[in-house]
């Protein structure tokens, strides 16, 4: 029912508002006039920033200046574009200056009606007023007020009576029952904005400014509508003539412009329309450029005479527009300020009963919410303080503080397959005394602890026998996630979780290859690491095996308490193409534990170092005559890799950066060594596959850049410093 009559009022209020229905005006730009006008009526805003004319122009200017001498037909069609032209001008532009000069007047007065009225008394005190509509809705404070009151009481009551348990554990002291004082409550609202949640959402200014309103076409400005020359009239609404500071801009860039006015008229139902359909053409004599010797000197030329009234239109319509305009501008301002300030003052009254009417509510709601909120609070921290106190002397409270897991050999690690317990804390903050059991959750065959004594208000420190048993199969370093479940009489079971590693007593933790390519070797060495504080239980043996099909062992012998130890393997009779091509060879280290498997890395045999170790694989090989077939290999390959290399290298790469290329890699082979017969040999052979390369370092214009002499160069002195 309360909401039935704030809705009649609100539409009468509604009602009492004139609503707007305007003219929409074509685009604009500046304009400025010669003439600059004092205006002094009841229009009071900002000044009017727009020169005026107040002067006539001259007629018909436009046809003297240009056809006076022509025929009868063009000064015709010239007259009667300028005619049309002043026409257009007094009802398009002279429209527009009563419309825009009225709209200026308007929307000063909607601005100051507003600010004038936005914070009216009166209507403020009967917004304020109308809260006793609301009074369903206000009783909700009480019962938010009444309900956050008493769950703040219940929850700091009972946080006293933990507090006082918890403070006195391993104390010796019994805590006091007695509630001296209760601490002054702090009230915070859970409603941020109680008349949007409860009431709904307030109409805002800028709403009350676009809600649609009645048709103003009893006012002058509109009842003379010109829809002949204006067009239709579009409608608005108040807030489109609302403006920050109260000014109305109005704009020009259409209205003024001839090409747009002439365009305006040929497109409106104007009843001189038939006589400019009418209009054809004339001809004039016009002399000819230039005419040969003998040949007629004039010429019959036509003249579009609907040309002739559209260019006359144009022009002239300039001349007339912002005569017309001046003419008509103040004509409704005054009664534009009129309309817009009673606008503008039932808007702003309006506003300021809503308003008010929000404020009201809003501080009602919260005297209301908070005097229920302590009239609850104070009994609500009793009772709750009471039942918490008598539940934590009467029951008992253990919490689980921390927990360890332990393994059976002691060693400081879980091994896979170990048996292990649990070392925990627990304190009781209650007043009565248990007992409990344990029991772990995520391992193997868990089984329950003994019962433990749990006294009141103590700390009690278990360890448990072996009560579980991690999987045997589970991979090393593996982590498990484990559950502590504490039960027992007069209390739910309590959880801790951890996670703890699994490890083997001794692991490998690391494989390093040292490839020597030339040689065809590497050395391997494997770590691996004791993890307990114990020696190794076994025996530590390491087999190595290579993707050639070769399989290596040695035996480390016992690994002592927290130590590392290590394996190292000699290999050679390795292809070094194989070393520098393709995967490499691959190794593969595994780690015994007396008989049992632990664990394996993995490795490869490969080089580092391509640019030197190749060239270096090539001179250790050409020394020796039986080793010419690798020779061959290893020159065929680093043949492939120079043609690349020339193909990548910078501009000024050999001559900056020699030592990073395999040319200079071949070079320094050379250089390290008396070569054997077989050798140089080699080398030439190496020198006169390269030497068509150096083309690739000679742009198309035959210029040659630096790199070719490096390259050149070095041709030679691979081929034993001969020409190639």
């Amino acid at each position: 029912m309360r909401n039935k009559k704030m809705n009649r009022k609100n539409a009468r209020l509604a009602r009492s508002l004139p609503i707007l229905l305007s003219l929409s005006t074509l685009g604009l730009g500046q304009f400025a006039f010669s003439q600059s006008v004092t205006y002094n009526g009841y229009y009071n805003g900002p000044k009017v920033d727009v020169n005026f004319i107040n002067t006539p122009p001259a007629q018909y200017q436009e046809c003297r200046e240009k056809y006076i001498n022509s025929t009868a037909k063009i000064y015709s069609a010239c007259s009667f574009g300028v005619d049309e032209a002043r026409r257009m001008a007094e009802r398009f532009g002279g429209g527009k200056g009563k419309i825009e000069g009225y709209l200026r007047g308007f929307s000063w007065g909607l601005y100051k009606g507003v600010q004038m009225n936005q914070n009216d008394p009166q209507a403020q005190a009967v917004g304020a007023a109308l809260n006793s509509d609301y009074l369903g809705r206000i009783d909700r404070a009480t019962k938010d007020g009444a309900a956050r009151g008493e769950a703040v009481g219940n929850a700091n009551g009972s946080s006293e009576a933990r507090l006082r348990f918890t403070s006195a554990l391993d104390s010796g002291i019994i805590p006091s029952p007695k509630l001296d004082t209760i601490p002054e409550p702090a009230f915070s609202s859970n409603v941020a904005d109680p008349y949007a949640q409860y009431v709904g959402q307030p109409q805002s200014l800028d709403a009350m400014l676009k809600s649609p309103v009645e048709d103003l076409g009893q006012i002058k400005v509109y009842s003379s509508y010109d829809s002949v020359y204006l067009g239709d009239m579009p409608q608005f609404n108040l807030y489109n003539y609302y403006f920050a500071d109260g000014t109305y801009r109005f704009e020009t860039a259409k209205w003024v412009d001839g090409n747009a006015a002439i365009a305006q008229w040929l497109t409106r139902p104007i009843d001189s329309k038939p006589q400019y359909e009418a209009l054809g053409s004339d001809t004039v004599t016009v002399p000819v450029p230039n005419p040969a010797a003998g040949a007629p000197t004039t010429t019959q030329q036509a003249v579009d005479l609907k040309g002739i009234f559209k260019t006359s239109f144009v022009n002239a319509y300039a001349y007339y527009v912002n005569y017309y305009f001046s003419q008509n501008f103040f004509v409704n301002m005054d009664e534009g300020q009129r309309v817009g300030e009673s606008i503008g003052k039932q808007v702003g009254i309006r506003y300021a009963q809503s308003s008010a009417e929000v404020k009201a509510f809003n501080a009602k709601f919260r005297r209301d919410e908070k005097a229920a909120y302590d009239s609850v609070y104070s009994n609500a921290y009793k009772t709750s303080f009471g039942g918490t106190y008598q539940d934590y002397a009467t029951n008992p409270k253990p919490e689980i503080d921390s927990f360890e897991i332990v393994d059976e050999t002691d060693d400081g690690i879980i091994q896979p397959g170990e048996r292990v317990g649990v070392v925990f804390k627990v304190k009781n903050f209650g007043l009565a005394n248990t007992s409990a059991q344990a029991i772990l959750d995520g391992a193997q065959n868990p089984i329950a602890s003994p019962a433990y004594a749990l006294p009141g208000l103590k700390t009690t420190l278990i360890r448990t026998p072996m009560i579980a048993s991690m999987s045997s199969d589970i991979h090393s370093s593996a982590n498990v996630s484990l559950g502590l479940h504490v039960y027992g009489k007069g209390f739910n079971t309590i959880t801790a979780l951890r996670t703890a590693q699994v490890i083997r007593q001794v692991t490998p933790v690391s494989i390093d290859v040292n490839p020597i390519v030339a040689e065809g070797k590497a050395n391997v060495t494997v770590t691996v690491k004791n993890n307990s504080r114990i020696a190794s239980s076994s025996s530590v043996r390491v087999v190595l095996t290579d993707s050639a099909g070769r399989s290596f062992e040695q035996n480390i012998g016992i690994v002592n308490a927290n130590q590392n130890a290590t394996a190292t393997f000699n290999l050679s009779g390795y292809n070094p193409l194989d070393l520098i091509k393709g995967n490499g060879i691959g190794v593969k280290a595994q780690m015994f534990l007396g008989e049992l498997a632990v664990d394996e890395l993995d490795g490869t045999i490969f080089t580092r170092q391509p640019e030197s170790d190749l060239p270096s694989a090539l001179a250790l090989a050409a020394q020796n005559p039986a080793n010419q077939n690798l020779a061959l290999s290893l020159m065929n390959e680093l043949v492939e890799r120079i043609r690349v290399e020339t193909t990548q290298i910078e501009r000024r790469g050999y001559k900056d950066q020699p030592g990073s290329t395999y040319l200079y890699g071949a070079l320094l082979s050379l250089r390290s060594r008396v070569q054997a017969d077989s050798a140089k040999a080699i080398y030439a052979q190496l020198a006169g596959q390269i030497w068509q390369y150096r083309k690739a370092f000679t742009n198309f214009l035959g210029i040659k850049s630096a790199n070719r002499s490096y390259f050149e160069a070095a041709c030679r002195e691979l081929n034993g410093g001969r020409k190639l």
